[in-house]
């Protein structure tokens, strides 16, 4: 478990524990990197071990981490550290719908209809990707505070617990929801997830579950041999087409509930208009199998029945004629006599021999040829072919699927099922796999990335994303993609593209150029691959005439390559005139309060004259600063700070 405070991937801070289940424990966590709450799933160390479950934990993780729907919980990131295997996931604040079925339930027709319509649209984004969540229940559904349902956990294995049963095979789910299929180990589609969203409509219509059980197996036996009780004999104010929606969605055979999701929700609209309609199909199920007889089984049964017939009369017959040879006997002698009844005795005992072998024979005849049908699943059609011959049946080859799961050319589903009994001679009707479905790549160089990323998300792939500077590319176009654009990729795999981060913008440092010469400073600027930006002239009582006395930007900033860099010169001493008579005062000036910059420009100049008295660059740690201006008489003085007027203040030349 871990402890709060922890941090996965230098991002995920673990706040809080917020829920623990067979196969993981889920923490509320802060992504560092986005300022948000996420949940993230954390992998127990048990399962840490198993690669194979460790693999299927990552694919399907990641299968997961396709889908993006309003009524599905996004998932962000897919990770492990130290041998911690997480998935990052949209934090929900709500309740989960099982809370509120024991708070709620049972439900109004039009609220059931209305909460398995968002599970509906769910499944069908995420059945069109070819994603079977495999363990609807109302604990992996979520309502937020606002009213949105969200459903959790898609394409996650689960493990092992109290609720929950895997047998051989891939049967995965909670006992309580899962299908007739995933109890009995066999093969999961679309439609397993079809009967337990309609197990989930029934605990909303009637507070209960069809089945319960000691344990899990109990219940698991009872999805498989029993039928749901009426959902309206519990609880009557529910809509008649309601109910048959349910009847119809948790039927034992895949094949006599809906096809697809699509169908489902299409009745679900229209048993929001009409309540109770009769619009929804439900197969006539016969309770027992049929047994099919063959004209050649007819005619023998018919044969045995005269047999049978001509053997009463016959015994009759001899009955008669036994009495006939009685009265002829009382005319003949002892000896012939004696013979006559051995006879007669001996014709009974061969008479009574017919009959029970011949009664034996309609017995058999009328016995019914049956057999159990064996697993055909994952086989090829001739591997089949030759174990239903052997066991007197016959192979009919169906329509044919893609699969994620079985291989080109084998079986992914058979009718009737594994452990079905029937007639000799019967057809088992497989459907034969296409293998994994492919999709052309398409062209998406010089689209914008977001465009481009969607539409290739949304034929099933995966994007890695890289980027690059590019002189011809404009910012967050494509530069380039592998595979090439018309290449067929299997659902899942990955197209990488190149995006353009714009021209590359070099860095250079600003070098030192005071005290130097102008023609060297402007040699120096551009050695360092900067500008020469405006040159000022002033005189300078101190730095001789024609060196730097300052420049615009501080000597080992950094700016872009090619930054103009202005400076200013120094004209020498002004020359003054012998016979004025000039006087010095100084002025203090203070740094700037409300300034967000540390370096400064300060400018001078004395009753508005063009020319400013005093330029230089000042650092904040240079205030404040003391400033000797000559003049004479009354006069002003005017400060200016990086281009912008400081102050104006009257001084006085004594």
């Amino acid at each position: 478990m871990l402890q709060r405070g922890t941090i996965l991937n230098n991002r995920y801070e673990i706040v809080e524990k917020i829920g623990a289940g067979g196969m993981s424990i889920v923490y509320k966590a802060k992504c560092h990197k986005l300022q948000r709450y996420v949940a993230i799933k954390v992998l127990r160390e048990e399962f840490a071990s198993d690669e194979e479950f460790l693999s299927r934990f990552k694919v399907e993780a990641q299968s997961a981490a396709s889908l993006s729907h309003p009524n599905i919980v996004s998932i962000y990131d897919v990770g492990n550290e130290n041998n911690i295997h997480y998935i990052v996931m949209e934090y929900i604040h709500g309740k989960t719908l099982k809370k509120i079925i024991e708070e709620e339930a049972p439900f109004t027709s039009l609220k059931i209809l209305e909460v398995a319509k968002d599970i509906a649209f769910a499944l069908q984004h995420a059945h069109r990707k070819n994603i079977i969540h495999r363990d609807i229940k109302p604990q992996n559904i979520l309502i937020t505070d606002e009213g949105v349902l969200k459903v959790a956990d898609f394409g996650i294995a689960r493990a092992v617990d109290s609720s929950t049963v895997v047998t051989t095979g891939n049967a995965i789910g909670s006992v309580h929801y899962f299908s007739p299929e995933q109890a009995r180990g066999g093969y999961v589609d679309k439609t397993s997830d079809i009967y337990s969203l309609g197990i989930v409509m029934y605990e909303m219509a009637t507070k209960t579950l069809p089945f319960e059980g000691e344990s899990p197996v109990t219940v698991a036996l009872k999805h498989i041999n029993e039928q749901i009780p009426s959902p309206r004999s519990i609880n009557d104010k529910i809509s008649s087409s309601l109910e048959d929606i349910i009847i119809k969605a948790t039927q034992k055979k895949p094949a006599n509930r809906y096809k697809n999701i699509d169908e489902m929700i299409e009745d679900m609209e229209k048993s929001i208009n009409e309540p109770h309609g009769k619009f929804v199909n439900i197969p006539n199920i016969e309770n027992s199998p049929t047994i099919k007889m063959s004209k050649k089984d007819m005619k023998l049964l018919r044969d045995s029945k005269k047999e049978k017939e001509y053997s009463k009369s016959s015994d009759k017959e001899e009955k008669i004629e036994y009495k006939e040879d009685i009265v002829e006997y009382e005319e003949k002698d002892s000896k012939e006599r004696w013979v006559t009844i051995g006879a007669v005795f001996t014709s009974l005992v061969i008479i009574a021999i017919i009959s029970v072998v011949g009664i034996n024979m309609i017995r058999e005849y009328l016995k019914p040829k049956v057999v159990t049908v064996p697993s055909l699943i994952n086989m090829s059609v001739d591997e089949a072919k030759k174990i239903l011959e052997e066991k007197q049946l016959i192979l009919k080859e169906g329509e044919q699927v893609y699969s994620n799961e079985v291989e080109e050319g084998n079986i992914v589903f058979q009718d009737p099922e594994e452990g079905t009994v029937i007639n000799l001679n019967s057809e088992v009707e497989v459907t034969i796999s296409k293998g994994i479905e492919t999709f052309e790549v398409p062209n998406v160089v010089n689209k914008n990335y977001s465009l481009a990323e969607k539409e290739l998300e949304d034929l099933g792939f995966n994007v890695e994303r890289k980027v690059e500077y590019s002189n011809l590319i404009d910012e967050n176009l494509v530069i380039s993609q592998s595979p090439d654009p018309g290449t067929n990729l299997k659902y899942g795999e990955t197209v990488n593209i190149t995006v353009s981060l714009g021209p590359e913008i070099k860095k250079v440092s600003v070098p030192n150029i005071l005290n130097l010469t102008e023609e060297a400073a402007k040699i120096q600027l551009r050695n360092a691959g900067l500008g020469v930006g405006q040159i000022t002239y002033i005189h300078h009582s101190e730095v001789e005439k024609g060196y730097v006395i300052s420049q615009s930007v501080q000597a080992g900033e950094t700016v872009r390559e090619g930054y103009d860099i202005g400076f200013v010169v120094s004209e020498g001493p002004e020359e003054k005139e012998e016979e004025d008579v000039l006087k010095e005062q100084s002025i203090t000036i203070l740094a700037p309060l409300d300034a967000d910059t540390d370096e400064f420009y300060v400018r001078v100049r004395l009753n508005g004259e063009n020319e400013f008295i005093y330029e230089q660059t000042h650092s904040i740690s240079d205030f404040p600063l003391k400033i000797n201006i000559e003049g004479e008489g009354e006069g002003y003085v005017e400060v200016y700070i990086n281009d912008d007027i400081y102050y104006r203040e009257t001084i006085e030349f004594e």
